[in-house]
């Protein structure tokens, strides 16, 4: 997956949360907790999802052998010597939000200039990922930021494992009939050894490992009835199996994702 097509399920990630916030009854209505659960675990399986499409662009960028087919060179990123990182040229999206990525390689914990098979054993990856959504009577702002890193790579690789953490802070406003619904999302992820076997043609999923997400959620109606604001936080575990269905667990409620479609399903 590209840099832009990842950054298009972005997208289509924001498109969706902004329309989940215009629904809505009435300015007097109350945000339940099975409502607040549900936006979290659907909130999370979206993040999930791009977490593994960021691993997988992550290793075209920086030119790491997938065992499938050739990689994207990694000439395009710059190497600074002073960083010890190569830094890739910004990415302005169809949609005007910004990505910006950079890596770098590691060999026994000291910053390499070039990849290695032999002495490479680890590659750090950053993005940001920042921007504005604007349709239809609704605005999304989101800023999301990832520090994860790969490991497992010296010698003859048979998997990979991913660990590292994140942070994004989503907000948005619809208005409809008179009535406006604001929402905002803040959320700390931590990713816990992903591991991927190879090759990746036929193992696509992450055989084990998971991503824990604790998510805060505050949302406001306004109306000519009267406003009212609710604001809930959840911890979610996705945990994945090999299969293209990961388990999604927020505290006793337990739903399902499917990581091609990123739908959650919960009873």
């Amino acid at each position: 997956m590209s840099p832009r097509t990842w950054t298009r399920v972005g997208s289509a990630a924001l498109v969706a949360l902004v329309a989940a916030c215009a629904d809505s009854t009435s300015p007097n209505s109350r945000v339940t907790d099975a409502m607040m659960t549900r936006d979290a675990a659907s909130d999370a399986g979206e993040a999930a999802s791009l977490d593994v499409a960021q691993m997988a662009t992550g290793e075209a960028d920086a030119g790491l052998p997938s065992l499938v087919a050739a990689q994207s060179s990694s000439t395009t990123c710059t190497y600074s010597a002073a960083t010890g990182r190569f830094a890739c040229p910004t990415i302005t999206t169809a949609e005007g939000l910004t990505l910006n990525r950079s890596y770098a390689y590691y060999g026994g914990g000291a910053a390499q200039s070039a990849y290695s098979a032999t002495t490479t054993d680890s590659i750090n990856f950053q993005w940001t990922l920042k921007g504005t959504l604007q349709g239809a009577g609704r605005t999304a702002w989101l800023d999301h930021n990832r520090s994860l890193t790969v490991s497992g790579l010296a010698g003859a690789e048979t998997q990979r494992s991913w660990s590292g953490s994140g942070v994004r802070t989503d907000s948005s406003v619809a208005t409809a009939d008179g009535r406006t619904r604001r929402s905002k999302l803040i959320a700390t992820s931590t990713v816990n050894q992903v591991v991927f076997k190879l090759p990746r043609s036929t193992y696509p999923y992450p055989q084990s490992g998971s991503i824990t997400h604790d998510v805060t959620v505050t949302s406001a109606f306004e109306g000519a009835a009267g406003s009212t604001t609710r604001t809930g936080t959840r911890h979610v575990v996705v945990t994945f199996n090999g299969t293209r269905t990961a388990s999604v667990v927020i505290g006793s409620t337990s739903c399902t994702l499917d990581l091609p479609t990123r739908v959650v399903s919960c009873p």
